[in-house]
C-alpha cells in the first residue's frame, strides 16, 4: 500500500468518527435538556376589535370630518363588516352621514340597535332580543380583475 493511500483512508476514518462523535454530543445535549414547563392561559384570549381602525381601512372617514352627506334613499346602508363570532363590527351610514363603526348591541340611532352582524349582513332591532327591523346586506363584490391582470388555467 502506498502512503497516500494510507493518509487517504485514514483521514476519511477519522472524519466518520467526528461525525459520529458531533451526533452523539448533540443528541445527548437534546436528550439532557430540561423542557420548558407548559403554562395554559386560565381563559382563551379574545382579540379586541379596534371600530375606528376598522372603519378607516373599510375606508369611511375620521369621525373628526364628520360633514353632510347626500341624504339616501334608505335610513341606513351597510358599507362594511367584520363578523366575530357573537361580537363583530359593522360599518353603517344612518340618514347619509359619514360611515362609523358599530359593535354588536351599540344603538345606531334611537330606539334601534345592531343585533348581529354575518359574513354579509347586518341586522337591525330595537333591543337584542327583539324581532328584527331591517336586515342590511353587502352588495356583492365586483368580480373584475385589475387593468393588466388576467386568470390563467393551472398547468397540470
Amino acid at each position: 500500500m502506498r502512503l497516500p493511500d494510507v493518509i487517504l483512508r485514514l483521514g476519511s476514518t477519522a472524519l466518520v468518527w467526528a461525525l459520529l462523535g458531533l451526533s452523539a454530543v448533540y443528541w445527548g445535549l437534546l436528550l439532557t435538556e430540561s423542557p420548558a414547563p407548559a403554562v395554559a392561559p386560565a381563559t382563551p384570549a379574545v382579540p379586541q376589535i379596534k371600530s375606528a381602525a376598522i372603519a378607516a381601512w373599510l375606508g369611511a372617514p375620521p369621525e373628526s370630518q364628520a360633514a353632510g352627506a347626500p341624504a339616501q334613499a334608505s335610513r341606513y346602508e351597510l358599507r362594511g363588516i367584520i363578523a366575530q363570532g357573537a361580537a363583530g363590527v359593522a360599518v353603517l351610514s344612518v340618514d347619509g352621514q359619514p360611515s362609523r363603526p358599530y359593535p354588536v348591541g351599540a344603538s345606531v340611532a334611537e330606539g334601534v340597535m345592531l343585533r348581529a352582524v354575518g359574513v354579509r349582513h347586518a341586522e337591525l332591532a330595537a333591543d337584542r332580543n327583539g324581532p328584527v327591523l331591517q336586515r342590511l346586506e353587502l352588495p356583492l363584490p365586483e368580480n373584475r380583475l385589475p387593468d393588466g391582470m388576467a386568470l390563467v388555467p393551472a398547468q397540470r
